[in-house]
């Protein structure tokens, strides 16, 4: 297990529930920032992976607000802490997740999904449609061809068989995505190539917008920052510049130095980076790079860097116990955004203001 108890003083959102299509308003350190109108998005400390949940303003394509949750993180079970997490803030069994979307089949990435499958009711799953090998990942997909919610199929989408797919236009929250797997030459071969299939997303509230990268790469490892290639390249071949422009940036790759080529970094023009990574070693190497966290600053001087790997170094934490809960919430109502993170104090966590942005 890989879930690590923590002691927080929580941002505690709305919940919709399915059976009595009630909501409940919890408060905690946030609650001057709590209120239908924001958009919420919760980047959870899974270790080496990846799990985001997002929450939309109530009125926004749903009266209580859209639930979404882009990957699940690599565990199962009782040390899946995308769960704990949920579960702390009171997301009770059986409530609606209205969109899935799992961006590659990496064992980082996709494995929590499954209990998001068995915990909640999950309208739409959006999967990249790589044609990925491996009785995991199968079984995975059958589960999630299986959903339904009450007795309805779940809507299963392909993103390489469904390119044009586009989830519903709001009144002020719009979700775009941007890119997805396609049986297209360049994009790389073995771990690059199935990085190179994640699904991006961008969301936009009002004032505010958020870049999500999945793993896409930009470069061989070995390459200069000005090169440009793979993923990155064919999205912002896809994407003109001003649609890629983000106030926040999900790092692609974990921070890796195969991703955030300087083509990226001056397109998206970020004032937020936040990098999910763990300490699990790669050939000796850990997420992420020194070489990227130094190129954001270089090119984007002043830029807010946020990471769930806080202080996992220093406390010589491994992959039993990364996942120590170094999460990160960003909360905005449209007009100003604040970034927060449970931090370590003494034996305890608390909720930290560390970014306050006005537009």
């Amino acid at each position: 297990m890989r879930c690590q108890k923590v002691d927080y003083t929580f941002p505690m959102p709305k919940v919709c529930l399915i059976s009595s299509l009630a909501w409940f308003a919890y408060s905690g350190l946030l609650s001057a920032d709590q209120g239908d109108t924001l958009l919420q998005v919760h980047f959870v400390d899974v270790g080496q992976g990846d799990a985001i949940w997002i929450q939309g303003p109530a009125g926004e394509c749903s009266d209580n607000g859209l639930n979404i949750i882009i990957d699940g993180g690599p565990d199962t079970g009782k040390g899946n802490r995308l769960i704990t997490y949920l579960e702390t803030y009171k997301f009770v069994k059986d409530s609606v997740i209205d969109y899935a979307i799992i961006t590659h089949p990496h064992d980082d990435h996709y494995p929590g999904m499954t209990d998001i499958l068995k915990n909640y009711q999950v309208k739409t799953i959006i999967d990249s449609g790589f044609p990925a090998d491996g009785v995991k990942f199968q079984k995975f997909l059958t589960a999630a061809k299986s959903e339904k919610v009450g007795n309805k199929p779940s809507t299963f989408i392909e993103m390489r068989k469904q390119p044009t797919y586009q989830l519903p236009d709001c009144t002020d929250l719009h979700i775009s995505i941007l890119f997805g797997d396609t049986d297209q030459a360049g994009l790389g071969s073995g771990n690059s190539r199935v990085n190179n299939a994640s699904t991006v997303v961008r969301i936009e509230y009002k004032k505010f917008s958020f870049l999500f990268m999945g793993d896409l790469e930009g470069k061989d490892r070995a390459d200069p920052a000005d090169k440009l290639s793979m993923g990155e390249k064919a999205l912002l071949s896809k994407v003109p510049a001003e649609k890629l422009r983000a106030t926040v940036l999900k790092v692609g790759h974990h921070g890796s130095e195969t991703s955030s080529t300087l083509s990226l970094i001056r397109a998206v023009q970020p004032d937020v980076i936040v990098i999910q990574s763990g300490r699990k070693a790669f050939s000796g190497t850990f997420l992420p790079d020194q070489s990227v966290i130094d190129r954001y600053k270089k090119e984007r001087p002043g830029v807010t860097i946020v990471r769930t790997d806080e202080g996992d170094e220093q406390q010589g934490l491994d992959t039993t116990n990364d996942a120590d809960g170094d999460d990160i919430a960003i909360l905005t109502d449209g007009d100003s955004l604040r970034v927060r993170q449970a931090r370590l104090s003494g034996s305890k966590r608390q909720w930290v203001t560390v970014k306050k942005l006005q537009k």
